[in-house]
């Protein structure tokens, strides 16, 4: 098996590629354009940014089933496309959740509210996704590196521990409100889990395929990375009563939602390009 160049998965999917990056683009101009002359002030406008950027979780999900098929809905791989693409439409659900009350019900997102049923859902969706992976490209082969198995650890463990200090150190239990416990706690160690799963997933896949997988897995594993940055955001800022519609958590929402956009896709222009060489 020869290296798939990064070139040739580009070729495959050219308007795909381009499709993210004009999309991205544009609506991060949109968003400096707003924050730049003071429009974030305007809540309208910020209501409308942060309900439209869902539109890459959207795109990169749509991608992500066509991917997996090609790959075979049967297969590890294609088990392990499908739900991080159902992931990211979980994600769009949630955002759709937010936007309805911020526009339909003028109302400021409660948390916990029912787009947390995508957002927690997603979390649930990424950590098969990721074990499905790791099944595909070998666990043995991670349980062999000391080296990758302590990289699989401390990353997800300083996640973990930096969640602790800046979120959970000194959390006070409502145990009215267990659901929002449930959610609190959940969020950060189920992403964690799933991060350290692909890293593990990651560290098996050196030599499967000849390595080809190695560049998509660093744009996933960076899309998870900075999910779960976004989340962490997100809570920190909800229970201190500072986070807002179109501020910068939801650019980092946008930011992990291309990432993972544009891992689904190369995934899919390195399945083309292996099918390519075996012809």
């Amino acid at each position: 098996m020869t290296t798939v160049g990064f070139a040739q998965t580009v070729k495959n999917n050219k308007f795909l590629y381009r499709l993210t990056f004009v999309l991205f683009i544009a609506l991060t101009m949109c968003y400096l354009y707003i924050h730049h002359l003071g429009l974030d002030s305007t809540l309208t406008v910020r209501q409308i940014w942060g309900s439209t950027y869902q539109i890459l979780a959207i795109l990169g999900g749509i991608t992500g089933l066509f991917v997996a098929r090609t790959w075979g809905y049967k297969s590890l791989f294609g088990k392990a496309i499908l739900f991080f693409a159902i992931g990211l439409l979980l994600q769009a659900f949630g955002q759709s959740v937010d936007s309805f009350y911020n526009f339909f019900l003028n109302a400021t997102i409660p948390y916990p509210s029912l787009g947390d049923l995508g957002f927690m859902g997603s979390v649930f969706a990424y950590i098969i996704a990721s074990i499905y992976l790791l099944k595909a490209t070998g666990i043995q082969v991670s349980i062999k590196s000391i080296k990758g198995k302590a990289l699989a650890i401390c990353i997800p463990l300083i996640l973990l521990v930096t969640c602790y200090f800046f979120f959970l150190q000194g959390y006070q239990f409502d145990w009215t409100n267990k659901l929002k416990i449930f959610l609190d706690f959940g969020y950060p160690l189920g992403q964690a889990t799933y991060v350290s799963i692909a890293l593990l997933a990651y560290i098996s896949s050196k030599n499967y395929f000849g390595g080809t997988l190695r560049l998509p897995f660093v744009f996933l594993i960076i899309a998870l990375i900075f999910q779960y940055i976004s989340d962490f955001t997100f809570l920190y800022q909800a229970n201190a009563g500072t986070w807002y519609v179109g501020g910068l958590n939801d650019f980092m929402y946008f930011v992990s939602y291309t990432i993972m956009t544009l891992a689904l896709i190369y995934f899919g222009g390195v399945h083309k390009a292996i099918l390519d060489q075996d012809k």
